[in-house]
């Protein structure tokens, strides 16, 4: 189940992916998340896909990775987020 939307190609360190306007690249981009910490989505309590990675969050939608490598985005209307803690 996604409320989002998947695009296709995956997330090498060459892409041009910036913080949020305002921020420098040590701050923290939404509610002390960094991009590349590993998060959890949910929707209405129900888990979205699997762990995946934060990228950030611009214009009212949550931009990350999931297991794939897949970016997608997804509003912040119906979601919550949280980051995965410990070790697998």
């Amino acid at each position: 189940m996604s409320n989002g939307h998947t695009f296709e190609g995956n997330v090498n360190s060459s892409d041009n992916i910036t913080p949020l306007e305002g921020a420098s690249s040590n701050d923290f981009d939404f509610n002390g998340l960094r991009r590349g910490d590993r998060i959890q989505i949910f929707s209405f309590g129900n888990q979205i896909d699997e762990n995946g990675t934060f990228i950030h969050v611009q214009d009212g939608f949550l931009i990350w990775t999931d297991s794939s490598d897949n970016i997608n985005t997804i509003s912040l209307d119906a979601i919550s987020i949280s980051r995965v803690t410990g070790t697998a």
